[in-house]
């Protein structure tokens, strides 16, 4: 058992040993010297960057022989293999740079948002305590809901003109609604507790806490937009704001926080930015390409 352990760490490992950054010639590496490859030192820092999230658990890895001998060969393989392919210029290839440069960008915006972002919008237990007692009510708030899912925002208008001429939603969700999972039951979406929306779906939970037992909205989502009917809704005075619940709220409220300051920040950054989008360009890419003449 603990080697077939051994093997599947030693294959994580081996997948993504090649996708590695090596240090720059001539860079002091740190740590003890293992092996030396054409002058080129493999370090124990080496060891630890190859076992990546397994570094930690480094004694127990390496205690298998086989398992240091591989680890060590892969390592001097991509030593060899880089050393060659630099020689053979590869490095100044235009789609490795492109590749790179992607990477680098990809890595940037992470560092970026950690930084100024997630590090800079945190909730502390004072806060959490204070959302808990200005929004007991809400925490506990469960609701019967439904929903009748349209392609675009004029039909969902639509749709609330014909409701609030007296239509039946139910009727209307078995004629138009898109849903197929739940048109033919009133397009019921079964009961929603607010405590439990996630962070991601800050917009349902804005639609649903402004609408009252019997009144209808609308909703843009991923596959069109929905008009949703809040049935009911009643506080459960029952549930309990134990300490479980509370780090699903202290951690649901941490995402909205940074999502709410990174769209400030992209909005302050687009306020100082010149930017020009072709429209004409980019509808052209919904466009179904035409068929070559001569072919049908």
């Amino acid at each position: 058992m603990k080697r077939h352990v051994m093997l599947v760490v030693l294959a994580l490992i081996l997948l993504t040993s090649f996708t590695a950054s090596c240090a720059k010639d001539g860079a002091k590496k740190s740590g003890d010297v293992i092996a030396v490859v054409n002058s080129r030192e493999i370090t124990t820092e080496d060891i630890k960057k190859r076992l990546g999230q397994a570094a930690s658990r480094m004694h127990e890895v390496l205690a298998d022989e086989q398992t240091r001998n591989d680890i060590i060969d892969d390592i001097v393989a991509t030593e060899l293999i880089v050393e060659d392919a630099k020689k053979k210029g590869l490095d100044n290839d235009p789609a490795f740079i492109q590749k790179v440069d992607e990477f680098k960008n990809t890595e940037l915006r992470n560092t970026y948002l950690n930084k100024e972002v997630i590090e800079k919008n945190t909730v502390s237990e004072a806060d959490l305590a204070d959302y808990i007692k200005k929004n007991e009510d809400i925490i506990k708030t469960e609701i019967k809901a439904s929903h009748i899912l349209v392609k675009t925002e004029k039909e969902a208008d639509d749709v609330l003109a014909r409701l609030a001429k007296g239509e039946d939603f139910a009727k209307l969700a078995a004629k138009v609604s898109l849903d197929t999972r739940n048109n033919k039951t009133g397009g019921d979406l079964g009961p929603i507790n607010i405590r439990d929306i996630p962070a991601e779906a800050a917009e349902l939970e804005k639609v649903i806490l402004s609408l009252k037992a019997g009144e209808s909205g609308k909703l843009k989502g991923r596959f069109g937009v929905s008009v949703v009917k809040v049935v009911s809704r009643t506080v459960n005075k029952k549930i309990a704001i134990d300490n479980e619940l509370q780090f699903k709220l202290q951690d649901k409220l941490s995402k909205q926080k940074r999502q709410n300051a990174l769209n400030d920040k992209v909005k302050e950054l687009k306020s100082k930015a010149k930017i020009v989008i072709k429209e004409d360009v980019l509808k052209k890419l919904s466009e179904t390409p035409k068929a070559p003449e001569g072919k049908k």
